[in-house]
């Protein structure tokens, strides 16, 4: 997974991005600026949107985006639009769940992926929410605030349908 910077315009009625730079969420990154205001010295629940992690990096959240490439090095394209983070951080360890809007999902380019990656028009994109769930391994006491592991076992999308069902299995 790659996190990306990108400037946004609207153009004509659609949101056209450009791809800026790649962007640091963990370790001393976007995350623990935006969520070290809610942290002491007990476990706590947080949330940070998109906007929160944009203005703690310095950005204008009118004018730029998070978005994360789940799949940077396929022949297709999968981006999706970081919208918030919720985190439940302990002394040693932080699990996360992150929500996303979909932007492309194994997507064909119509020329090359980097051309499509580097700039696009929303016009297309379904905006469906997504869900992935992550950790880092840093809490309130100690620890790096960098990923944890991650793989096709422990870094699962969840879109819609799923998250549903999984929500109505929880609440009985």
């Amino acid at each position: 997974m790659t996190f990306l910077l990108y400037g946004k315009e609207r153009r004509e009625g659609v949101m056209h991005y450009r791809q800026l730079k790649t962007i640091t969420l963990a370790g001393d990154g976007l995350i623990y600026s935006a969520c070290k205001k809610h942290l002491g010295s007990n476990d706590v629940g947080w949330t940070i949107t998109d906007q929160d992690m944009l203005t703690a990096g310095g950005y204008n959240p009118d004018t730029h985006a998070l978005v994360i490439d789940t799949a940077p090095s396929r022949s297709t394209v999968s981006l999706f639009e970081i919208k918030s983070i919720c985190g439940y951080t302990y002394a040693t360890w932080t699990p996360l769940m992150l929500t996303f809007e979909q932007l492309f999902v194994d997507a064909e380019p119509p020329s090359t992926v980097e051309a499509l990656k580097n700039e696009f028009d929303d016009d297309e994109c379904e905006r469906v929410i997504v869900r992935e769930f992550l950790y880092l391994m840093g809490g309130y006491a100690e620890g790096s605030w960098n990923w944890g592991g991650n793989s096709r076992t422990t870094a699962a999308l969840l879109w819609e349908d799923a998250w549903s069902y999984f929500q109505q299995r929880l609440l009985g």
